[in-house]
């Protein structure tokens, strides 16, 4: 499998939390269909980091799905509404080695 993670800071702090809410909300009504769609699709996570940074986790069955899902995601970030409110994102992908989840149910 294969992960990628991107992280999109704000640039302006005042405005990072209005921010941050309402790109969580397009993401999840018009990217997430998107990514479901690449092949090789496992799981996709959001995560606000202090406030400032969106975090996003993909896993993918192949190194493809990944690279696949980073253009789609530039894509949406390019047409999206706060493009001009974030950075250029920091992107890292790689094979994930290890990967444990509770079973459903089990907590």
């Amino acid at each position: 499998m294969y992960a990628t993670i991107r992280r999109y800071t704000v640039r302006d702090a005042t405005k990072a939390q209005d921010t941050i809410n309402s790109l969580k909300r397009r993401i999840e009504e018009n990217f997430v269909p998107v990514i479901q769609d690449v092949q090789g699709f496992h799981c996709y996570y959001v995560v606000n980091a202090n406030d400032r940074e969106l975090v996003t986790i993909s896993i993918f069955e192949s190194s493809a799905g990944a690279q696949e899902s980073t253009r789609r995601a530039a894509e949406f970030v390019r047409n999206d509404p706060s493009r001009e409110m974030l950075n250029s994102p920091e992107v890292i992908e790689g094979d994930l080695l290890l990967s444990k989840e509770a079973a459903v149910g089990m907590r």
